[in-house]
């Protein structure tokens, strides 16, 4: 037999496709010389193309051991790795290769495989090394602008983009990743004109058409939001995600027209463990204890697993002062700080470190100004990437870090997911479980979470007696305006729920109307962030038979004159199965009751918890008809509202508005937990 003619027919038939051939005459060869280089290596590559990763990397690695100095073997094992996920084996292989022989593409497969394990600065190198040996490598520049995205370089992201663009102008992965990085910048109006020029190009490209829908949704034009939604739909019925974002506007403006075909959608998703409507919407649509545990589950394990990028945690020495570290996007002129904001001021300095690491950045208002006086340091992080973030807790050795959004706003689950210190909290933003494994408790009360329902919950429970703190500082009611300065009717009953729009559904709305109907000439105050919100509701009254102008909608006043005309109205009426939250507190420190209605998910029991620590728990219902029944009996007995009013005069005399009292709580509540760490002991629910 001749090996060498042999070889070449067999190297003939591989580069036909003709695999199976030239693996018989591979394998002969092997058979006369079973030190064949070439032979070994090419069915590597055959058993690779198989999909047969192990004996692919079996026999390309018996070919380096025969030749240790080929590039292309060890640029192949390492694609061989990466399909068996070990990308940093993977990494190796094709260092060693660009040691034998340097290579724009062993540069760029690198640098792909560093960005994949968050290796960001050398994936940057790496990418930067390609460019050098080919300077019009189109697709290194569009991925180095990957990179310098989650670096948050946002601008030299978009340039590296530009070049991509220059070299190839049909390039829209590049176009597309531009958008991003100017929507990301904050330059809205460029990023919309990008993404409308692709679609110019390419009238079906879906990623486009989503990114304008969910631009729009943001800006509040919610006619282009669904306008763009639908447009997707019409291509793909299918499309989950659009599918998804419509049921989402169509909540954020009381659009109920297809009501219980959404609900079924998104049930059927997350029973399917997809990806449906998202932890904070499922609080919004169910209350379903083990729905939402299930699809924050789905949606922790698609977007924010478990990230081994940082070594596990060694024991930090005991401090002298344990350090707390509080980490929101929220850090302004919002409900999570308007909370929290007097605990910050309160917290025991001689026995805490206080920080605020704050996750995006933004011009300071009064609240931010007040909130960086509080902490001990207060952190701008908005400009790091997730990594650096988690690193520069982990430097300053956090003892406890508390998530304030978790999956709200502008989050960064992901930091948490690699661990900011020892011990993590899911507190106040996100009222519902993470779940993730790497959250070790959520603050709660028992009234929220009873003991029946902590198997519902990721997260071990810390205990409190009261579930919220409240800024005692805030401006107090004076009752110094009447109705009409509000051009509210002064010779009626005003019910009222000013809870967020998406917080409303036909349900309750069907309770509010009966409510209404039995009340003669009472009207309802509600919130209307935009028109189409203001056109649903009184489309949907006079479909109940209710005149549309028994509904008198709020306009947006600073926040003394908000609570002033809070304090003007009757009875508040709750939202179920989200409750008022922050809400309910203000309406509570201006001297307004609150009809609730409780569930079982946490959502669902917070306004129950916050009229237990005013001392109005008569005001719970347990069923909807107790929930109407107890509205109309209130409307109708003006003495009775008048003694439930009473008890909320004096607001600062009471357990929910007591700052001092939960500031000591909670306290107590970190050093049990801390203690418990410093002697290797787990987390536990702890009363």
């Amino acid at each position: 037999m001749d090996l060498k003619k042999k070889l070449q027919e067999a190297l003939n038939l591989h580069k036909k496709g003709s695999l199976q051939e030239a693996k018989k005459i591979y394998t002969e060869i092997l058979k006369k010389n079973p030190n064949d280089f070439n032979c070994l290596h090419y069915l590597g590559l055959i058993a690779k193309s198989n999909k047969d990763y192990f004996s692919a990397f079996e026999l390309i690695s018996h070919a380096i051991k025969i030749n240790p100095n080929s590039s292309e073997a060890y640029y192949n094992l390492g694609n061989v790795l990466l399909a068996l996920s070990k990308i940093n084996d993977a990494i190796d292989s094709y260092d060693l290769a660009i040691k034998i022989q340097p290579d724009y593409e062993l540069y760029f497969v690198r640098g792909n495989a560093l960005f994949e394990v968050n290796r960001l600065n050398e994936a940057l190198i790496s990418y930067n090394e390609a460019i050098n040996l080919k300077p019009n490598f189109s697709e290194a520049y569009n991925n180095k602008g990957l990179v310098l995205v989650q670096l948050k370089d946002f601008n030299d992201a978009i340039t590296s983009y530009d070049e991509a663009i220059k070299i190839n102008s049909n390039f829209i992965s590049a176009k597309y990743n531009r958008g991003l990085a100017l929507r990301s910048l904050g330059e809205i109006e460029n990023s919309i004109k990008t993404f409308k020029e692709i679609i110019k190009t390419q009238p079906k490209h879906l990623q486009s058409f989503y990114e304008l829908a969910l631009i729009y949704r943001s800006l509040k034009n919610y006619n282009l939001a669904v306008n763009y939604s639908e447009q997707i739909l019409k291509i793909e019925p299918t499309h989950n995600k659009a599918n998804l974002l419509s049921i989402k506007i169509r909540k954020d403006i009381c659009d109920w027209a297809c009501y219980g075909k959404d609900y079924s959608y998104a049930i059927e998703k997350i029973n399917n463990d997809e990806e449906s409507i998202g932890p904070f919407s499922s609080i919004v649509f169910f209350d379903d204890l083990a729905l939402q545990k299930k699809s924050s589950e789905i949606h922790t394990s698609i977007n924010y697993p478990p990230n081994d990028s940082f070594n596990n945690f060694i024991k930090y020495n005991n401090h002298k002062k344990i350090r707390i570290a509080y980490f929101s996007p929220d850090f302004c002129n919002h409900p999570v700080s308007n909370l929290i904001v007097e605990l910050i001021e309160k917290h025991d300095k001689s026995l805490f470190e206080i920080y605020g690491f704050s996750l995006v950045n933004r011009p300071d208002d009064e609240m931010t100004i007040r909130l960086k006086k509080a902490f001990t340091k207060f952190i701008n992080v908005g400009n790091e990437s997730a990594k650096n973030i988690v690193q520069l807790s982990r430097d300053m050795e956090i003892d406890i870090s508390i998530d304030l959004a978790v999956y709200t706003g502008q989050n960064k689950s992901e930091i948490f997911s690699m661990r900011t210190a020892p011990i993590q909290i899911n507190y106040l933003g996100f009222a519902s479980t993470s779940g993730a494994n790497y959250y070790d408790y959520i603050i709660s009360d028992s009234i929220v979470i009873p003991d029946d329902y902590q198997k519902y919950y990721n997260e071990k429970i810390l205990y409190l007696d009261v579930i919220y703190p409240n800024d005692t500082k805030r401006a107090q009611v004076k009752k110094i305006f009447d109705r009409n300065y509000f051009n509210l009717p002064n010779d009626c009953f005003i019910f009222c729920s000013i809870n967020n729009n998406y917080k409303y559904n036909p349900y309750m709305f069907d309770s509010w109307m009966k409510i209404l109907n039995k009340v003669e000439g009472s009207v309802l105050f509600l919130r209307a962030d935009n028109v189409l919100v203001k056109e649903n509701l009184r489309k949907e009254a006079l479909a109940r038979g209710i005149n549309p102008n028994r509904l008198l909608f709020s306009e947006k006043l600073n926040y003394s004159e908000y609570l002033e005309r809070l304090s003007l109205m009757d009875l508040f009426l709750d939202t179920y199965p989200f409750n008022g939250h922050s809400t309910s507190c203000d309406a509570l420190w201006a001297g307004l009751p609150i009809v609730t209605l409780i569930g079982d998910t946490y959502g669902s029991r917070v306004c129950a918890s916050l009229l237990c620590s005013v001392k109005l728990d008569s005001l719970i219902t347990y069923s909807i008809n107790d929930y109407e029944n107890l509205a109309i009996k209130l409307a109708n007995e003006p003495q009775e509202l008048k003694k439930l009013k009473k008890i909320l005069i004096n607001p600062l005399s009471l357990d929910l508005f007591n700052i001092i009292k939960f500031t000591k709580d909670i306290e107590d509540g970190y050093q049990k937990i801390y203690t418990r760490h410093q002697a290797d002991l787990g987390p536990a629910h702890i009363k």
